[in-house]
């Protein structure tokens, strides 16, 4: 299974991380602390330095390589202006990959997050063996529900009490599956870009 470096879509291009790409991302990820820290646990150990940003990306770049994990900056057509982050990991269910994504706040709400996920699962159905691809968020997550929906998504199940980080309070967490053709059990993993982050 081996994605692609870099995907293009009308307005934006999805680019796997370059240790170049260092200040850029720990750019956007200070000046969105507040936004990010709402619903992404890494975003509570940031802001981290130069240094670490470089060697978090190194590990990116292992793991896609490793076909492992496929994470990817989301820029705008070009390359001039970077948006956010996308990636897609394995899910412990046979057939199935999940996709987590970020954006900084003042590119919400223009459909970009949408676009990406698009282009995103269309990639990842292509993979021999898959035949899903899931988003698993905070149910007071209601923007990241509607990139879902909107992306094709269909809300498959709900997680009372799920862990879905240790160390963090249980939360509640709902389910969306692309196709949506049957019900999901329990995501056992840590969520993507906390496993990205956090080694």
């Amino acid at each position: 299974m081996s994605f692609p470096p870099s995907i293009k879509t009308p307005r934006l291009v999805l680019r796997a991380h370059r240790r170049t790409d260092a200040p850029l991302l720990k750019a956007a990820i200070d000046a969105n602390l507040d936004h990010l820290r709402a619903f992404m646990p890494w975003a509570k150990k940031e802001p981290s330095s130069l240094q670490v940003i470089e060697q978090r990306i190194e590990k990116f770049d292992q793991r896609f390589r490793a076909d492992s994990e496929w994470g990817y900056l989301i820029f705008s057509e070009g390359e001039k202006m970077l948006y956010g982050g996308i990636g897609v990991h394995r899910s412990t269910e046979k057939g199935a990959l999940s996709i987590g994504f970020w954006l900084g706040k003042d590119w919400t709400k223009q459909g970009y997050a949408t676009e990406a996920t698009i282009a995103l699962r269309d990639v990842a159905m292509k993979m021999p063996g898959i035949d899903r691809v899931q988003i698993n968020c905070d149910a007071r997550n209601t923007t990241s529900a509607g990139v879902a929906r909107r992306a094709g998504f269909k809300h498959v199940n709900t997680i009372e009490k799920h862990v879905f980080e240790p160390g963090e309070p249980p939360r509640t967490t709902t389910v969306w599956e692309y196709p949506g053709t049957r019900d999901v059990a329990k995501p056992k993993k840590k969520g993507f870009w906390a496993r990205l982050f956090g080694g």
